[in-house]
């Protein structure tokens, strides 16, 4: 910051030295000696009035810029270094470009720390603020999208702008930006945040109905991450949809390589095995849940299914009969038919009116 301001003030002094060699507009002189005593005030007078009357003196809109630079007015100074630009694109350059890094800075601190952050903490607060928190939200959109003009290549910046905007519903600004900070990442440092967006446009994607899209957006994830579980398990629900079982089946099988007591990737996986006609694999796969869960009755009333379907009767009287009287009572009608037929089926019909 010191450094900047020195080089600054040089450039003031110095174009007092010019003046001696050329006339210049009064009102022009009268700002930098205003800016001299630091009358910021009346030294934007000054260079209004010479901008009114020279629209493209590109100096009155430098120094005007760097007034708006001194009071930190980042939304003016870029408008003002804007103009300058377009009159004469070296002008003061590197000066400019300090300045603007600063505006930058700045905004992007404030943007993520003192609004994002806290926006974040309102909704997952155990009492949900949502009305500040949006307000929060918009704050930090003004704040992040004039940052992203003065430096418009930070991925970070614009994945915050995205999610911002995934969070007020703008689901098509929320793509744009996604994917124009994915185009600005870099690797590896940026690695688990482009997951985070590739996830993001897979769910954008997969609500838009576009599923070539969302597909490549998780197969972009897999690239960076071989073992991404949540990946993995996307894409196999994706193919398992569709009834692609053999794209489906592979995906399962490095779940479950992966995470082999993961009780979700291995019901996943037993009833694709089911709906794959392969249902002494599916019974693989819940007899090895409920040795996880011995009480889980989803998994129990599925098994029971499979073991009628194989006649395993004395299997269903097994696995029901000790734990019936725990069930709940959704669980109790759904079962009570089945262990009711094993019973008869092996040989125990009086035990069966049990379950009437």
């Amino acid at each position: 910051m010191k450094k900047i301001v020195l080089v600054l003030i040089s450039i003031v002094l110095s174009s007092f030295v010019l003046q001696s060699c050329a006339p210049t507009n009064p009102h022009l002189t009268e700002a930098k000696i205003s800016m001299g005593r630091d009358d910021l005030q009346k030294a934007q007078k000054e260079l209004a009035l010479v901008l009114e009357a020279q629209p493209n003196n590109v100096e009155a809109a430098y120094l005007e810029g760097y007034i708006h630079f001194k009071q930190e007015n980042w939304a003016k100074m870029y408008d003002s270094f804007s103009k300058v630009k377009g009159l004469d694109p070296v002008y003061e350059k590197e000066n400019i470009d300090n300045m603007s890094m600063k505006g930058f800075a700045t905004l992007r601190s404030s943007g993520i720390n003192d609004k994002f952050n806290k926006a974040v903490k309102l909704i997952n607060a155990e009492v949900v603020e949502a009305e500040q928190a949006e307000k929060l939200f918009n704050a930090a959109l003004t704040d992040l999208e004039l940052a992203d003009k003065f430096k418009s290549d930070d991925f970070i910046t614009k994945d915050i702008i995205a999610t911002i905007y995934l969070q007020l519903k703008n689901r098509d600004k929320a793509i744009e930006m996604f994917n124009q900070a994915i185009s600005f990442a870099k690797q590896p440092d940026d690695n688990n945040n482009m997951i985070s967006a590739y996830i993001n446009l897979f769910n954008l994607y997969t609500e838009k109905a576009e599923s070539e899209k969302a597909v490549e957006m998780m197969n972009k994830v897999l690239e960076l991450d071989p073992q991404n579980k949540e990946a993995l398990l996307q894409l196999a629900k994706h193919y398992e949809g569709k009834n692609e079982f053999d794209k489906a089946m592979p995906l399962y099988d490095k779940l479950v390589a992966i995470d082999p007591s993961n009780t979700d990737i291995l019901f996943n996986q037993g009833v694709l095995f089911s709906k794959n006609k392969s249902t002494e694999k599916a019974i693989e796969n819940f007899k090895k849940i409920i040795e996880i869960n011995p009480n889980d009755e989803e998994t129990i009333y599925f098994l029971t299914v499979f073991y009628n379907e194989k006649g395993m009767y004395q299997d269903i009287v097994s696995l029901i009969e000790p734990k019936y009287e725990a069930f709940s009572a959704d669980y109790k009608e759904k079962v009570k038919d089945y262990i009711q037929i094993a019973l008869v089926k092996v040989g125990r019909a009086k035990d069966a009116k049990k379950y009437q």
